[in-house]
């Protein structure tokens, strides 16, 4: 038993220390605006505005098409989650290429904003080394119809599936809620957590909530290191029913507290993403709708997933193992990422 045990605290070990750190980084999702300039001189001049989240670096370079030079740089803390990098940009006519940046490698959003005040977005979907796009055609977009509610609708659904698919915190800690019950009960904490981030999204994307993101990241992952914990006392108390019967901590109201309470805490995090996406006031009903929408469909793809995995590894007598193992892996990493979060605050 203990040379059993011996084994899966090392290959635990080992999996959290061959684990890319890059997989512990803060989403990546920036706002770019363009904002057209009223100046008769030949050529083309706007403002571009990037609008980062705060845990990203401000000085990464920009690339300017060829003819195109930066007459000005300004950078302010446009909110206590947000800083703002501002340039003053003139271009020749002939100018043509791309603007690549080393922000938004998780996609983000594009905002061009004409003489008449009326704006055209874009979603960028990111890359590798950050996002890039092209110069602005102004009369092109001043052509453009604005996009209608199902086009909005859509942009925002798939926004927040893609946020809960990249974003491991977040599946780890759904992961934990998959592994620590069953059937009626797991809907019970599913549905506790869709609560509780549901509300602190909603609050915190109108407003009425205003906390700094980096300490509310580092609390996400420490609800990692706590749900991991409370699955192996699942494990352990559902093959010890002596131990089930003492522990308080088996109790499903107990645990759908913590999970809601917790689900707060995560909701903070969707709306920063949110946020940092310059939603209009005309938007914000279907943003706030179908962005959680999205989040839900991606917990859900990810709940069904785990389910048919553990349904084949029970079906071959190993989904206790590799519940055990798992519990103590997202518990390493969520760990691990509660210490690097908490080292940068």
């Amino acid at each position: 038993m203990v040379k059993r045990w011996r084994w899966q605290l090392a290959g635990a070990l080992f999996f959290i220390l061959s684990f890319p750190v890059a997989v512990a980084h803060y989403l990546d999702l920036a706002q770019f605006t363009l904002v057209q300039q009223n100046v008769e001189d030949e050529g083309l001049w706007f403002r571009f505005d990037a609008s980062l989240p705060i845990n990203l670096d401000p000085d990464l370079p920009v690339s300017w098409p060829a003819g195109c030079s930066v007459l000005e740089r300004e950078q302010r803390s446009s909110s206590g989650n947000a800083i703002t990098v501002s340039f003053d940009v003139t271009c020749d006519e002939t100018s043509n290429g791309l603007i690549r940046t080393r922000w938004g490698r998780d996609g983000g959003m594009l905002e061009l904003q004409l003489l008449d005040g009326s704006v055209v977005s874009t979603m960028l979907s990111g890359g590798q080394f950050g996002a890039e796009f092209s110069l602005p055609d102004w009369d092109d977009a001043a052509s453009r119809q604005p996009d209608g509610f199902a086009a909005t609708a859509w942009r925002y659904l798939v926004l927040g599936t893609e946020h809960v698919l990249i974003g491991l915190d977040h599946l780890a800690f759904v992961l934990c809620l998959a592994m620590l019950a069953r059937g009626i009960n797991l809907l019970w904490l599913i549905s506790a957590f869709t609560l509780g981030h549901s509300v602190s999204l909603a609050l915190a994307h109108l407003g009425v909530v205003n906390v700094p993101i980096v300490p509310v990241e580092a609390i996400i992952a420490l609800s990692v290191v706590f749900m991991a914990r409370e699955a192996l006392l699942a494990h352990q108390a559902q093959n010890n029913p002596e131990v089930g019967q003492r522990s308080a901590l088996s109790s499903l109201r107990w645990r759908m507290g913590i999970t809601a309470g917790f689900g707060l805490i995560h909701g903070l995090g969707f709306a920063s993403v949110l946020g940092g996406l310059g939603v209009s006031a005309r938007d914000t009903v279907a943003a706030l709708l179908f962005f959680n929408i999205g989040v839900e469909i991606g917990q859900l793809l990810f709940v069904f997933t785990v389910l048919v995995l553990l349904m084949l590894l029970r079906k071959a007598r190993l989904d206790q193992q590799m519940i055990r193992a798992s519990a103590f892996v997202v518990g390493g990493l969520g760990l691990f990422w509660t210490v690097e979060r908490i080292m940068s605050i």
